[in-house]
Order: C-alpha cells, then sequence, then structure tokens
C-alpha cells in the first residue's frame, strides 16, 4: 500500500503564474515607451529583435534593453546612432514600462489560491522549489500573495544547489521528514522538475500551462525514462491523483 501522501511540492514559473506570457507583455510594453519617447523605430522589427535578444541572452537577463540599444546603433543602417546621451534614456523609459507592467499584471491562475486552501484543509503540507534569485523569486511569491498559503519556499541560489540537481529536492524532503513515497511535486519542465522528482522517488506531475517548455507547445516528445507518473492540465487533478494514491 502507498504511504499517505504528505507535502505537494510546486515549480513557481509557468506552474503558479503565467511568467512566459507576463514577460513577453512586458517586454512589448518596454519596447513601446522607447518608442513613444522617440524612438525610430518600426514596431514589428523592435519586437522581433527584442524577441532575439531574449533567445541569445536567456530570459533572466538584466540587460535586454541595453542591448538592444547597442544592436541598433551598431548593426541597423536605417537608423541614425542614438546620441550617447539618450541612449539611457532609452534604456529607463523601458525598464520602467517593463517593471510596471510586470507588477500590475502578475497573477496566480485561477485554480492556484483554491488549490493550496484545499491541501491547507486537508493538513497537507506544501513548498515551492524553484531556481532564480532570492529577490526575485520571494517577489514573484509576496506579489502573487500566496507566501501565508506555502509552508516552505526553495530558491535554488540560497541553498546552493541547482535544478536539476536531485540533491536540491533531497534537501526539501528532509526539511519536512518525508520521504520521496510520501510526497507529490508538479512542475512544467521535464528536465528541471519531473527528472529531479523521479531520481528521488517523488511522485512526478508534469502540468500543461502552454509556457516556453511546454511539451505541447514545443512538440519535443517525452522519452520513456523520463515520462512523468501524471500529467494534467488545471490543479483541480491533483486532487484526484491524491486519492489514488492514499
Amino acid at each position: 500500500m502507498c504511504p499517505k501522501i504528505k507535502l505537494i511540492g510546486f515549480d513557481l514559473d509557468d506552474c503558479l503564474f503565467d511568467s512566459t506570457g507576463l514577460s513577453e507583455r512586458a517586454r512589448i510594453k518596454g519596447i513601446k515607451a522607447m518608442i513613444k519617447l522617440g524612438l525610430k523605430i518600426n514596431f514589428l522589427k523592435a519586437k522581433n529583435m527584442i524577441k532575439e535578444i531574449v533567445k541569445e541572452y536567456g530570459s533572466n537577463s538584466s540587460e535586454h534593453y541595453n542591448f538592444f540599444i547597442r544592436r541598433l546603433n551598431l548593426l541597423d543602417n536605417e537608423i541614425k546612432t542614438i546620441p550617447f546621451n539618450d541612449q539611457y534614456k532609452y534604456i529607463a523609459a523601458a525598464v520602467m514600462a517593463y517593471q510596471a507592467e510586470k507588477i500590475k499584471s502578475i497573477k496566480c491562475y485561477d485554480d492556484v489560491i483554491p488549490c493550496l486552501e484545499k491541501l491547507s484543509e486537508m493538513s497537507i503540507k506544501t513548498t515551492i522549489i524553484t531556481d532564480g534569485l532570492p529577490m526575485k523569486q520571494y517577489e514573484k511569491i509576496l506579489r502573487l500573495n500566496i507566501d501565508k498559503l506555502i509552508d516552505l519556499v526553495v530558491i535554488s541560489d540560497e541553498i546552493g544547489i541547482k535544478k536539476p540537481n536531485p540533491k536540491l529536492f533531497d534537501y526539501c524532503l528532509k526539511k519536512f521528514g518525508v520521504n520521496g513515497q510520501e510526497t507529490i511535486f508538479i512542475g512544467d519542465r521535464i528536465n528541471k522538475d519531473i527528472i529531479p522528482s523521479k531520481l528521488n522517488n517523488i511522485y512526478s506531475v508534469y502540468i500543461h500551462r502552454g509556457g516556453k517548455y511546454d511539451t505541447n507547445k514545443t512538440g519535443i516528445k517525452i522519452l520513456p525514462e523520463t515520462q512523468p507518473d501524471y500529467e494534467i492540465s488545471n490543479l483541480d487533478e491533483i486532487f484526484n491523483i491524491i486519492n489514488e494514491l492514499n
């Protein structure tokens, strides 16, 4: 007989809120702010350029707009060189618009708060295991207003262990004094969520949210050896899984 489920773990970005969509909308707001300030560039061209930069430097870079201005100056013959004194004015306008959109629009998926509240009523502990800068990740959690519904937040940079190292998940199990067969972990990335869960004998649940790593979106096939125990598209489905395992 399977042990009673005592702990549910969650990834944060694109699992509890639409991180991909929010970031894309915020970057567009930044482009529009520069154009409004007087930057002479076609909107679609600017949009494609910022997407290219994000792909090259990664979504967590803090210098997307800096690279954007440099690229315009050096590579775009249609645009006169932007005076040095104006460069940071455009960057500042973009960053302000980007941050304002992120603050204004960040919100949980509709199924998150009810799920966390129900888990609390069932006396099942909850944790978030996420990569990222602690300040940024805690800011997201506080703005989502879920900090009081989560028993433990584990951020890789705080611990010094990064996903997909299974030791990060083992650390979490030990903090709660539970084993893998008493735990479920829900995430949106096979390599960073599902694989380390399986290596700790944690029941793995892959959630399809339509983010940039969603296999339904990328078309990447899940290999048999990395197949999650369950696949869901809504957190409501987790309660059927809990009942089944119990």
